[in-house]
């Protein structure tokens, strides 16, 4: 490693050659987390969308956790987050819970789903509009930035994110009690784009 004209900035012909250093100086390699991104940016859209939704959800719940910590007051999230009865929700008919931005939906199927309130790509929220009317069906989650559309089960409708899913938490149900664990994120699956929506 020689000086260049007796100033402080080193070059490496050798390592330059490797892409680690220019050739005037150091250069950063780059970070794990630039390679991942540049990995998934390779990817079909419907697997980046998909790979999103857990990654969106790590960061919101990391950020929620470091403003509580910092701030010494604010909301805490408990790992699970007792809901209520199985019959405390009528079917079809998604109930929201404001601190967590989570919404419960029982299904005709008696499946319940606990859905994340932050739209795909945006991440604003996604209120329930029974009267929202699209594809000739009424009863959507609709993004409140993008007015991209959701049916029932999360699944979305708009060309922007067409088949993909919104994030979803485990459930579970025992002894007709309904519980999310909030720190369970549901792994996503690939967009379907053939998928036909569920609606009220």
């Amino acid at each position: 490693m020689v000086a260049s004209g007796g100033s402080d900035v080193y070059s490496a012909p050798g390592l330059w050659a490797c892409g680690r250093f220019s050739g005037v100086g150091f250069e950063i390699p780059a970070s794990p987390t630039s390679k991942l991104i540049e990995r998934i940016a390779h990817l079909p859209w419907p697997w980046r969308i998909g790979l999103s939704v857990p990654l969106l959800l790590g960061v919101v719940l990391a950020l929620g956790a470091a403003v509580s910590w910092l701030t010494g007051s604010g909301y805490r999230a408990p790992e699970t987050l007792e809901v209520g009865r199985v019959d405390d929700f009528a079917i079809n008919a998604p109930k929201y819970f404001e601190e967590e931005r989570i919404w419960i939906v029982r299904l005709e199927s008696s499946e319940i789903l606990a859905l994340s309130d932050h739209g795909l790509g945006s991440g604003c929220p996604v209120p329930w509009r029974p009267r929202h009317e699209f594809m000739g069906q009424e009863g959507w989650f609709v993004d409140a930035c993008s007015g991209a559309a959701y049916d029932l089960i999360g699944r979305c409708f708009s060309q922007e994110c067409r088949g993909a899913l919104l994030g979803r938490f485990a459930v579970e149900t025992t002894g007709g009690e309904v519980n999310v664990r909030l720190k369970e994120v549901v792994p996503p699956v690939p967009a379907d784009l053939k998928a036909e929506p569920l609606n009220p």
